[in-house]
């Protein structure tokens, strides 16, 4: 019931994110592009080293739409695409592993002006891995434990126009699987690739929309006050253990910097019904239900796209019982405004680039 509860969650969070990137536009011109990558598995545990056999060749098929500057944020951000992409993976292991599969909303920034354009693509979704571990079956997986996982894709690409609507593109990219320790084992898949492809623009030459506010109007540096519940859920050793609770409570102190962005500082107060258990069996202490608590600081920074924000957060702990994890925690994830003060927030919490859980709750700006 859990796993359901948390799959259509992060369904949901999926679905959003679409929402907020593409359907809230309601014109613009659209293009399709593939791509093809090759690249490889990264080793980055020991573990991991019993899946790689061979190299991995990523199959990739975009649907987008170029933005006019209808939204003043478009404008800040030089016109980005907005898109989602499916994938097909050759892992390069058939026996372990086997192919995988996803999709995922993204967005395509510019980062010059110039004819060859250099471009940074971001976007999360959803990945289905067709060989998980499975302690009869498939044992030498040892990376990953589920066949849902969440998606991760950067790509830093350079587009060069051939004709008025073909590009072509080269670029390196990094694809991330995990599933936030829902089911264990959970030590992620990164993938690593050089990448090359083309794109058809369907629509005609793109006219800027020109509106009454100044192109280079700023937006107001004030403080906003937030707060944020949210849940989460993971699994912990040994693998097909119990699957555990995670409450976390924060407040964020954010204050807009540029057009672009803004920057911050936040208070997390989290209960994690899992560590009782560990600290019990691995640190032999027996400190009941305190040592569920942990309490850290950090420091956020927020790209904002119109209603929708991307979260880069990291932070120490300041109070903890157990101390296996490491002292520094780091949240990426998206904000999605339904009003001026309510969003919905979907996240994942690492350490040190082991995931520790998958979050999505609601959050509430205060002023």
């Amino acid at each position: 019931m859990i796993k359901l509860q948390v799959k259509y969650g992060l369904l949901f969070g999926l679905m959003i994110f679409f929402k907020s990137f593409v359907a809230q536009e309601s014109k613009g011109n659209f293009g399709a592009s593939a791509t093809h990558h090759f690249g490889f598995i990264s080793p980055h545990n020991v573990l991991v080293n019993e899946i790689i056999k061979g190299h991995a060749q990523i199959t990739e098929l975009s649907f987008y739409q170029q933005t006019d500057g209808e939204k003043q944020w478009q404008r800040y951000f030089n016109y980005p695409k907005l898109g989602i992409s499916a994938v097909y993976i050759n892992s390069g292991n058939p026996i372990s592993l086997g192919n995988i599969y996803g999709v995922f909303p993204y967005v395509d920034f510019p980062l010059n002006h110039w004819k060859i354009t250099w471009n940074l693509k971001f976007g999360y979704g959803l990945g289905y891995i067709e060989k998980p571990f499975n302690r009869k079956t498939n044992y030498k997986n040892l990376a990953i434990g589920s066949h849902l996982n969440a998606l991760i894709f950067m790509n830093s690409h350079w587009n060069v126009p051939v004709t008025e609507k073909i590009t072509g593109s080269v670029g390196i990219s990094l694809t991330h699987f995990s599933n936030g320790s829902l089911k264990r084992p959970n030590l992620g898949i990164n993938i690593f690739s050089v990448n090359a492809g083309v794109s058809y623009y369907f629509g005609n030459q793109m006219v800027r929309q020109q509106t009454d506010e100044p192109t280079d109007e700023k937006r107001e540096k004030k403080l906003s006050h937030s707060i944020l519940g949210t849940v989460g859920v993971k699994e912990v050793d040994p693998i097909g253990g119990n699957k555990y609770m995670v409450y976390n409570t924060s407040y964020n102190l954010l204050k807009v910097v540029s057009n672009k962005s803004s920057i911050g500082v936040g208070v997390d107060l989290s209960y994690n019904t899992s560590l009782e258990p560990l600290v019990l069996r691995i640190q032999k202490e027996d400190r009941g239900k305190l040592s569920n608590f942990n309490a850290g600081i950090s420091g956020i920074y927020s790209m904002d796209l119109g209603k929708i924000s991307l979260m880069f957060q990291t932070g120490g702990y300041v109070y903890r019982v157990y101390k296996q994890d490491n002292l520094v925690y780091t949240k990426i994830g998206t904000r999605y405004r339904f009003t001026d003060k309510l969003f919905f927030n979907l996240s994942l919490k690492t350490h040190f680039f082991v995931a520790d859980f998958i979050e999505y709750g609601i959050g509430y700006r205060i002023k």
